[in-house]
């Protein structure tokens, strides 16, 4: 199981894509986290297929 992650600014457009992959399998969670680079909180989607 690995765990893939995009980063999307814009709330509804994150709202979509966690829509999509979750009606095609996939378990998603999103959340937030500092770039290094600038310092400020970046949202990503973050997703994986159960292997069983």
């Amino acid at each position: 199981m690995s765990k893939e992650r995009i980063h999307i600014a814009k709330p509804d457009d994150r709202e979509s894509v966690i829509v999509i992959l979750a009606r095609n399998g996939y378990t998603v969670r999103q959340g937030r986290e500092k770039n290094r680079e600038t310092g400020k909180a970046v949202a990503f989607v973050e997703y994986w297929r159960d292997e069983l």
